[in-house]
Formats: C-alpha cells, sequence, structure tokens
C-alpha cells in the first residue's frame, strides 16, 4: 500500500518571528505566495520499524522530516520519497513541503488524521529550525495568504486571503543557499525582523496589492540586511528594465514579475523557474 500527495511550496515575502513557550503558539505572521511548485511525497509501509527517506533519488538524514514521522507515534517503519520542484535552502519552504507531504501520506496510511501530521511537522519544523510559519500558509486554500495568527494551522494559527492572484512568476536562484536556522535562531536578528517586519506588515495589509506586496518586501529586506550582493543587484538591475522583484525569505534567490526569457537573458548563470500562486487543496491518493 502506497500513499502520494502534492504539498505546494511558499515564499515568504514579509514575516514576522513569534516566539512561546508552547511550540503550538510560536510561528510567525507575515504573508507571502503558495507555489504550483512543491513537493511530490511517495509513502509506504515498511514490514519493521525503520524510516528510510530519499529526496531527489538520494538517501538522506532528512532530520526535520524524521522528527515529525517520529513524531506521529506509529509503531511501522516507512519508506519515503520526496522529490522537489525547486532547491532547497533557497526561500522555498521545502523543509516544511517536504515534511508535511511526508506527514499527511504516513497519517493516511496509519490512520490517522490530518492534524496529526499538521502538529508534527509544526513542531519539528519550529523544533530544529527549517522554518516557523510555512506550513500556516501551505496548510491554507489561498494563492497569497497573509498569516495574521501565529501557530500550527486549524490547531491554533490563522490565515487570510489577501485576495491577490500571481501568474507566471519568474524565479531566480544563486549558487549559495542561505540557512534558516541561524538566522532565526539568532536573538538579535529575531528582533530586528519583528521591528522591520511589523511596519511592512501594516503597510501591506492595509493596502494589499500587487504594487505593495513588491514595495513592502523591497523595504523589508532592506532594513533587515539580509540581502547578498547578488539578490541586491539582481533586484536592482529588473528594477531599471522596469519588472518588480522581491527576495525570498530567506534565500539566496529572488521572486518577479518579469518573463522568463528576460529573466534567462539577464541571469544567464542562474537556475530559473517560473510558478504561479496556487489555491488548489492538498490531497492525499492511495495505491495498491
Amino acid at each position: 500500500m502506497k500513499a502520494e500527495a502534492f504539498v505546494p511550496g511558499h515564499i515568504s515575502c514579509v514575516f514576522r518571528p513569534v516566539r512561546a513557550v508552547n511550540v503550538m503558539e510560536t510561528g510567525s505572521l507575515g504573508y507571502g505566495i503558495r507555489m504550483d511548485l512543491g513537493c511530490r511525497a511517495k509513502v509506504s509501509l515498511r514490514n519493521d520499524k525503520d524510516i528510510v527517506i530519499t529526496v531527489n533519488g538520494e538517501v538522506s538524514d532528512a532530520p526535520v522530516t524524521r522528527f515529525a514521522i517520529e513524531k506521529l507515534g506509529v509503531c511501522r517503519g516507512f519508506d519515503i520519497s520526496l522529490e522537489h520542484d525547486l532547491p532547497m535552502e533557497q526561500g522555498f519552504g521545502t523543509s516544511a513541503s517536504g515534511t508535511y507531504a511526508a506527514a499527511v501520506c504516513a497519517c493516511d496510511l496509519a490512520g490517522k488524521d490530518r492534524i496529526s501530521a499538521i502538529k508534527a511537522t509544526h513542531e519539528a519544523e519550529c523544533t530544529l529550525g527549517g522554518g516557523l510559519g510555512d506550513l500556516l500558509a501551505i496548510e491554507s486554500r489561498f494563492g497569497v495568504p497573509m498569516r495574521v495568527r501565529a501557530g500550527p494551522p486549524v490547531v491554533r494559527g490563522w490565515t487570510e486571503d489577501s485576495g491577490l492572484q500571481l501568474k507566471d512568476l519568474s524565479l531566480i536562484v544563486f549558487n549559495e543557499p542561505l540557512s534558516t536556522a541561524p538566522i532565526i535562531n539568532d536573538d538579535y536578528m529575531s528582533r530586528k525582523i519583528a521591528q522591520a517586519g511589523d511596519a511592512a506588515l501594516r503597510s501591506f495589509y492595509g493596502n494589499p496589492t500587487v504594487d505593495s506586496l513588491f514595495s513592502c518586501a523591497n523595504t523589508f529586506s532592506q532594513e533587515i540586511g539580509l540581502e547578498s550582493d547578488e539578490v541586491s543587484s539582481g533586484i536592482s538591475k529588473l528594477r531599471d528594465k522596469g519588472y518588480r522583484a522581491g527576495m525570498c525569505m530567506l534565500g539566496n534567490s529572488i521572486y518577479t514579475d518579469a518573463p522568463k526569457d528576460k529573466v534567462s537573458e539577464l541571469f544567464p548563470d542562474c537556475r530559473t523557474y517560473t510558478c504561479s500562486s496556487f489555491s488548489g487543496p492538498i490531497k492525499v491518493t492511495r495505491k495498491e
């Protein structure tokens, strides 16, 4: 018996960390783009208690995913295959999408409800530093969700619909990834991000347009000082050509409304992708 699922990725445009003693109250506020690119999981039950995880065809420790699967408390092993459309550690929510894809499939096979997968994924993300709010956005049914109350979806967290849909965005990925955990776990950076995030969210929530999505994100990324030279110069280059662009949080990468042919021309040495916002449901299918 095998279960399969597609879970969308998520670009966080602006975020504001929320820390609490209770992990179910921990997370982030913010807004971002729920994408039609993400992670496809195939999960099958084993006859032993081993958890074997492959990521893009290679056996992996996958600590966040393993933590979540073990947290489910199922006394069976799993073979888990995860295939990501986008590179990891580049601000595309791959930790959350991969872990949640594995967890919803495992729960389906083990007869557990989706809330078990949500809790396990959220705790794994927050405990190991994979992310703070992607799951809340990913589980929403909005193309551009606004995270207005922190915590795991359904359990405590809450999203609202910005009303925006974005089509044919281009993604530009530079070589060196940006690791999330050292940034979101640093007290000084957390305070700096919180201050800039509060201001950017007030501005965007008061006027949720495509223009303000980009402009508030630009102000935020500049104020927190995490734009690499490549990201900063890349955004400027796109602006000079009349396009809007922003930094993917947290990655050495850019999202932009410039068409892919123009992006490939301007950034010939970079990996580029095309995506649109996605408001479809997360479905699990069973196969014999």
